[in-house]
């Protein structure tokens, strides 16, 4: 008889440890899976709740300035959250302060919003490790506001010669913001005589080009990508909303006061007339709008929009400096806020603006189609704080400045995520 030998038990330790690992894969594969899955759906929440919030702070804007004092931004977080599975989101604005990130701890600004959603995940196999629910978080930060656009010259023409032409003796200075020229042209810029254009960054899609002793002064940059036209979304003025007034032509000695609305055949001044123009939309419906001559131009928180119905329908504003003055600025406020010349997208008309060494003129000069010619005869002429055009033409025995100021220029939207 052989004898007996009792069984040993290392093969149950075996067996339940194995089970364990087996359980740990098991755990890692449905479990992880489930918790990859609902990380990825809490993220997409919360970037598309803090877009929601952006949204309604950008409608908001002219009312609250990026603030949600009417409530509407967080509604509108919470139910975009609350639809998608996450109900009771954390959504903070200004004052309020960031609760991670970069700026963690900062004030949030004002037109940002930062969404955090959380999600409470069973567990499955995953209990072997642990019995407590697994907390998913997700956090976004978007932004829905109107800014000024950091550009104190832009030309639009994508690929033209000579999209930007310098000439004359004077000197043109972009002060506060970079020179950029969209074309990919080998001569995308043209320096000409004795023409002078000093920035401190200039980016070109091409090059620029030089002939005579035309200066480029600066730190360029070739071969950059273009950048869109910031006020594409913005729409024109709406004439039906507007008082419409018969043409104005005043000249010899007269002064006349004017006031927003539609101009049916447009303005024109000459000789030694002088007129103010009460802030403002100012629609030139054809006729386009002349100022010339020795009169004054005085004009604070105005926009001249000008819709041509012919080539000879122009924005031409141009003092003699022998005792009359020019002074222009934009709207403070509202949707055409920092804008002064706008012309109507479609035209390829040409804005003509001349400095006589008394003029004084700020905000933006916009026409996207169009040629924006500026000439600078005086000696310190500020002509504008930022150009936004299809084609630019400087030029000019004096010397005069784009002064870029945050203040005085186009509001372009800003609407995205940045966090």
């Amino acid at each position: 008889m052989k004898p007996r030998f009792e069984r040993r038990g290392n093969v149950a330790i075996i067996v339940v440890a194995c089970l364990t690992v087996l359980l740990g894969v098991v755990a890692f594969t449905f479990d992880g899976g489930l918790l990859m899955d609902d990380l990825q759906r809490a993220q997409s929440t919360a970037d598309a709740s803090a877009l929601a919030a952006a949204c309604q702070l950008f409608l908001d804007w002219w009312t609250t300035q990026g603030l949600d004092s009417l409530g509407r931004a967080k509604a509108a977080a919470e139910t975009l959250a609350a639809e998608n599975g996450f109900p009771n989101p954390q959504v903070r604005f200004n004052p309020e302060t960031y609760t991670d990130g970069p700026n963690m701890g900062q004030v949030i600004p004002a037109g940002y919003a930062e969404v955090t959603v959380t999600y409470s995940q069973k567990r499955y196999f995953s209990k072997v490790f642990g019995a407590a629910n697994i907390i998913i978080k997700a956090r976004a930060v978007a932004r829905g506001l109107w800014a000024a656009d950091k550009n104190g010259i832009l030309v639009l023409d994508p690929t033209g010669s000579a999209s930007l032409k310098a000439n004359g003796g004077g000197t043109v200075s972009v002060v506060g913001a970079p020179l950029i020229v969209n074309s990919t042209a080998p001569d995308a810029g043209s320096a000409v005589g004795g023409g002078t254009v000093s920035a401190t960054e200039m980016n070109f899609g091409g090059y620029p080009g030089t002939s005579g002793s035309g200066v480029w002064q600066g730190t360029i940059k070739t071969n950059q990508p273009p950048v869109p036209d910031p006020l594409a979304y913005l729409p024109q003025p709406d004439p039906n909303t507007m008082t419409t007034y018969a043409k104005v032509n005043i000249s010899g000695n007269r002064e006349e006061t004017i006031y927003p609305g539609v101009y049916h055949g447009g303005i024109s001044v000459s000789g030694q007339a002088s007129l103010t123009m009460m802030p403002g939309i100012y629609y030139m419906d054809g006729g386009g709008f002349s100022f010339t001559g020795q009169g004054s131009l005085y004009a604070a928180g105005v926009m001249i929009f000008n819709a041509p119905k012919s080539n000879s329908d122009t924005i031409t504003i141009s003092g003699s400096g022998n005792g009359g003055t020019i002074n222009l600025s934009p709207p403070t406020s509202g949707l055409y806020q920092g804008i002064a010349l706008f012309q109507e997208r479609t035209s390829t008309n040409t804005i003509s603006v001349s400095g006589n060494g008394s003029t004084s003129m700020s905000g933006t000069f916009y026409t996207a189609n169009g040629t924006l010619n500026v000439t600078g005869n005086g000696a310190n002429d500020v002509l504008g704080s930022q150009y936004i055009s299809y084609h630019l033409v400087v030029g000019g025995n004096g010397n005069f400045a784009v002064n870029w100021d945050v203040n005085l220029v186009a509001r372009t939207r800003r609407l995205q995520l940045v966090e």
